[in-house]
């Protein structure tokens, strides 16, 4: 009994370690004892039964300090109290299901396979991150990678991308243990080369980002002043009619404010009147950036055909619309909407009618001084998906990201956005331009590194000057699923050839 306790003890230890690894506690070596003490249970666990409830109670605590900002964004739309904190708690004990699969499944299936610990484990550590990204519909938040974002090892992305990083932390995390288990059984001489072998993958790491930043693999082809807008408009009243005009006088100042710009950024649905509801408005939006030769891009609401569209429009020197393609569900969409609408006001709120793009999209153009260049548009939660990102990324010179992180209030997901979006633009080795509704917008360059940065809650205009950059990154070659699929492959291998050496 003492030894159960004291291994629920770890698992709730180390699935706290997760999130204080990241933004914005950033206790970034807390990541490797998070992900070792998970390696941990996986062999300690007596029983399979024992192993379900070590990776649920792991879970249990990653999910709730990771994702506790569920509760804030239903705040945001007056949810009650004891209903609030029912979802939220419902919610983070589901996605503590994914940590209990996957040590219940290695404890099953891969302990026993030959560098269970060193190998096996990590591999099944990136294949499970994986598999985040994508289940009903994904929730790609708190990948072990991310916690390297402030070291010279986060440069190593533009080469492989979260996942890769992620793999690297798993491996050290299990060299650790590995090493610790040597200390244990004294046996010296096999601690220190595990030792040396884990200083020399982190030295080795830590060079290759230095020598060879994310921005050596793309070139300068220019520069832009831009400038990232940031409204603060209280989310209670953004899209009452009330707010409507004060909303619009306060985008309509800031052009005034700001005439000697190239790229002005607005964040996402910027305006909740729908752009055919206000003509004369944005037709002197596309007159004023066209006479300064300045390009302005706004998030806005869009209909055609029935459907309503989370999207970015380019006016003045700037052209075309770019619409979401990955909807944040319950956000922006309904399921279940028959069963649901009309419950709480949570399920109700006016922008969860959006459809995503119906075809694939494509980076908006704009022009600085007569020549052509190309902006890859991305909306809120879509920074999270590596390969969507990507896939715009490598047919533009600058990447901006729009978002309405009001809805996680005073929480700590606009700082953990913020992280993953810096890591967007060290994979894709182009400088990123980010606009949001109160906080953080910010300036950051093609390293990740954040030039400049505002406040939360307060109305915000960061000037500056980011550079426009071609060419790919090794990490833009390849889809981003390449890690993971070669981590599942790797483990399919090991784990058919123990069986057949086994049977044989």
């Amino acid at each position: 009994m003492q030894s159960s306790k004291w291994l629920a003890l770890v698992a709730l230890l180390s699935g706290l370690c997760i999130p204080l690894a990241l933004a914005p506690f950033n206790f970034w070596p807390l990541i490797f004892v998070g992900v070792a003490g998970f390696f941990w249970l996986s062999f300690r666990a007596a029983s399979p039964r024992q192993a379900l409830w070590l990776g649920w109670l792991f879970g249990v605590s990653q999910y709730g300090l990771g994702v506790s900002w569920i509760y804030s964004s239903m705040q945001t739309v007056d949810t009650p109290l004891w209903l609030g904190f029912i979802m939220t708690a419902g919610f983070c004990l589901a996605l503590a299901l994914l940590p209990l699969f996957q040590l219940w499944f290695f404890h099953r299936f891969l302990r026993r396979l030959p560098l269970a610990l060193v190998l096996i484990a990590p591999l099944w550590w990136v294949v499970n991150e994986w598999v985040r990204e994508w289940l009903l519909t994904g929730m790609p938040w708190l990948y072990a990678g991310y916690a390297l974002s402030d070291t010279p090892i986060a440069q190593n992305a533009a080469l492989v991308g979260v996942y890769g990083l992620s793999l690297l932390v798993a491996v050290i995390a299990a060299g650790l243990l590995r090493t610790g288990y040597s200390l244990q059984s004294q046996q010296r001489r096999r601690a220190q080369i595990s030792a040396a072998w884990l200083v020399s993958l982190l030295g080795l790491s830590t060079l290759v980002g230095l020598v060879q930043p994310a921005s050596d693999w793309t070139q300068a082809i220019g520069t832009l002043k831009v400038a990232a807008i940031q409204s603060n408009v209280d989310q209670r009243l953004k899209w009452t009619s009330a707010q409507q005009q004060p909303t619009l006088d306060f985008y309509a100042q800031v052009l005034q404010d700001l005439p000697d710009i190239d790229l002005m950024l607005w964040p996402e649905a910027a305006m909740t009147l729908r752009p055919q509801q206000i003509p004369n408005y944005m037709a002197d939006i596309q007159r004023l950036g066209a006479e300064r030769d300045m390009a302005v891009l706004t998030g806005v609401v869009t209909y055609e055909a029935g459907r309503y569209y989370n999207a970015v429009l380019g006016y003045g020197t700037a052209s075309g619309e770019y619409r979401k393609q990955h909807l944040v569900p319950f956000g922006e969409y309904l399921p279940l909407e028959e069963y649901l609408r009309g419950t709480i006001a949570f399920f109700d709120l006016p922008t969860s009618t959006m459809y995503p793009a119906p075809e694939p999209q494509w980076p908006i153009s704009a022009e600085l001084d007569g020549q052509p260049y190309f902006i890859a548009p991305v909306i809120c939660y879509e920074a999270t998906y590596p390969d969507l990102v990507r896939k715009l990324a490598k047919e533009s010179h600058l990447i901006a990201v729009v978002s309405n992180d009001a809805w996680f209030g005073d929480s700590i997901a606009p700082h953990q956005h913020l992280q993953i979006t810096r890591m967007r633009a060290i994979e894709n080795g182009r400088d990123l331009l980010r606009a949001t509704q109160n906080g953080i917008s910010a300036l950051i360059d093609a390293d990740g590194r954040i030039l400049q940065r505002s406040d939360q809650f307060v109305s915000a205009k960061l000037t500056g000057e980011l550079t426009l950059r071609s060419g790919l990154t090794p990490f833009q070659h390849l889809p981003s699923a390449f890690i993971p699929w070669f981590c599942l492959s790797l483990l399919l291998v090991s784990y058919l050839t123990a069986r057949r050496n086994i049977v044989d």
